[in-house]
């Protein structure tokens, strides 16, 4: 590309990526936290000791590692112990990815085809809602992108036979580490990276001596601080979240990431499409082979596990398909040689995508208990001024601990307890909060001598019950 047209490219790549964290922030706070959410922040409490954390981890997020709540809690202990500022952690990571598609995608193709690499990525309504949620996906999402990157560049040097250096070989190690240990389904990365390394020793006859030695420590390490946790995951005979592969096959969980069915049976289509129409170039491109190795063994893997075990697979858990999912299309999308066909397809795609994020950004509806607007609801509509939280599950502190840390002003001039058979004390009347959105969860609070339900009020997907003396 001549220099102007490569200015303008990054002036529009900019411009793009800072629309997609304009949107993100949008809708940051769109939604209150839900179970999960409130489970991390729970966990990462600032004003605990590292040993009291690891006892939370372990007691309710057993089935998640522990860097993501690690890294909030450091974030939490520098900034504030707030919901609303937990919720800037995975809008970082969120943002920052949306600069490393662009990247990645420019040195898979050094074309302008990253520009819709970017384009995509930053109107995905799921890598926006993940971007907004705290829990560990977004981080998984850019470690993925960087841990692809420096495999890619590393790999790039020895197919033009030239020396990676030690420090770039390094931080592959480390960000290898930190990727895998965010969540076990991104050693899939690592499984397609060996099986590339041995189509670039077998296939293109080179071989690459610094990405096999650091397969070494990056194992080591890997199983140094997660050993235990694999170990404690494989004894499980099911998952809470898991999906069979009747439900999978219908459309390889396309139509959840890309916002319907309809959206996710186009992006399915044109991406086998794509594939096919190109798969003769595919075969002899080391970072194209990259990305269709991860994409394959993404649904592979899990599916084999499933199989063996127990069904594992979940869409959120395989966030890093977006990668190999949204390149392929941009780049594969350039090397079509008819213009007609080619540009039908790329104005097809930001169309159809443009006019379904509208549609996700402006219909979106809130599906999680909206416990801020019931407790601003109930300060105006109710004097009075006693909130008693119901916990979801027995012996539980999330929701008391995610209310009791929200912004002052919402709990201005109110008393905030914590659910059991002798409370409140001292008190004429209270509302009694539950999130009911399903049958298992049990909001009845019954009458007794001393209390009468007096109101109950079902609202934001919550439900108040006022209580008051007999």
């Amino acid at each position: 590309m001549s220099e102007i047209i490569k200015k303008k490219s990054l002036i529009f790549y900019f411009v793009i990526v800072f629309i997609g964290i304009f949107t993100i922030r949008y809708q940051l706070h769109f939604e209150n936290f839900w179970l999960d959410e409130m489970n991390s922040f729970w966990v990462a409490d600032p004003s605990l000791s590292l040993e009291e954390t690891i006892l939370r981890q372990k007691k309710s997020d057993f089935h998640n590692p522990f860097l993501f709540n690690l890294i909030l809690k450091e974030f939490l202990y520098f900034t504030e112990y707030e919901p609303n500022t937990a919720r800037l952690l995975p809008f970082f990571f969120g943002s920052i990815s949306l600069f490393f598609f662009g990247i990645l995608s420019y040195f898979v193709k050094k074309d302008n085809s990253f520009l819709l690499t970017t384009f995509l990525a930053s109107i995905s309504i799921y890598i926006i809602k993940y971007s907004q949620e705290v829990r560990p996906y977004s981080l998984l999402l850019m470690l993925s992108i960087i841990n692809i990157f420096l495999y890619c560049f590393i790999s790039d040097k020895v197919m033009k036979n030239k020396f990676s250096s030690y420090s770039t070989t390094f931080a592959f190690v480390i960000i290898s580490v930190l990727n895998y240990s965010t969540n076990p389904f991104s050693l899939i990365i690592l499984f397609s990276q060996i099986a590339h390394t041995l189509l670039l020793i077998f296939y293109f006859n080179k071989k690459n001596n610094l990405i096999i030695i650091s397969y070494l420590p990056i194992i080591f390490l890997y199983l140094l601080f997660n050993y235990n946790y694999l170990i404690y995951q494989i004894s499980f005979s099911s998952y809470m979240l898991s999906s069979d592969l009747t439900n999978v096959v219908d459309g390889l969980y396309f139509p959840r990431f890309f916002g319907s069915k309809i959206m996710g049976y186009i992006y399915l289509f044109t991406l086998f499409f794509l594939i096919f129409y190109n798969r003769k170039i595919i075969i002899f491109n080391k970072n194209y082979s990259l990305l269709v190795l991860i994409f394959i063994f993404s649904y592979l893997l899990p599916f084999a596990y499933g199989l063996i075990k127990t069904p594992v697979l979940h869409d959120r858990y395989i966030i890093f398909i977006f990668i190999p999912v949204l390149i392929l299309i941009s780049c594969l999308s350039n090397e079509i040689r008819s213009k007609k066909i080619k540009y039908f397809i790329i104005i097809f795609l930001i169309v159809s995508s443009l006019f379904n994020h509208y549609l996700e950004i402006f219909g979106r509806k809130n599906t999680k208990p909206e416990f801020t607007n019931m407790i601003e609801y109930l300060k105006e509509y109710s004097s009075d001024k006693n909130i008693v939280i119901k916990e979801l599950y027995p012996d539980s502190e999330l929701v008391f601990n995610y209310i009791k840390n929200l912004d002052e002003n919402i709990k201005k001039n109110l008393n905030i307890i914590k659910y059991d058979k002798n409370i409140p004390k001292n008190a004429n009347s209270f509302w009694f909060l539950c999130y009911k959105p399903h049958k298992s969860i049990d909001c009845n609070v019954k009458e007794t001598k001393k209390w009468k339900l007096k109101e109950v009020k079902k609202k934001y997907l919550v439900e108040a019950k006022l209580f008051k003396l007999n």
